[in-house]
């Protein structure tokens, strides 16, 4: 089964994840041109991703993210563990109908079930 971010991402697919495990760096130099825009500028630094369940998160990404403030002190695997789910922080930020919303939902109707 692959490893999921609480949010439902699927972390084997993301290319901050595979860039940060590889520690190549002209990946992360790649990464962080392709995510930055005219106004929004980012290092390799900023986008370096060890997953979000580590207890010291390795980037401001991942600082700054909701989900995984939340759930870090509530769920182990994700947030469809949650007596909560779907809350208000996912209804926000993991759209409906995308890969990450079906894996929870999945996730979530297998634990009532």
């Amino acid at each position: 089964m692959p490893d999921y971010a609480f949010c439902g991402a699927d972390c084997e697919t993301c290319a901050a994840f595979q860039a940060s495990r590889s520690k190549d760096p002209n990946l992360k130099q790649w990464l962080a041109a392709e995510c930055s825009f005219e106004d929004l500028s980012f290092t390799p630094d900023q986008l370096t991703c060890l997953g979000c369940k580590v207890q010291t998160p390795s980037s401001q990404i991942c600082e700054q993210c909701q989900i995984r403030a939340c759930a870090l002190g509530n769920v182990r695997g994700t947030c469809a563990e949650c007596g909560d789910y779907p809350c208000n922080l996912i209804n926000r930020f993991v759209a409906v109908e995308t890969d990450a919303r079906n894996i929870l939902d999945y996730l979530h109707e297998s634990l009532t079930v």
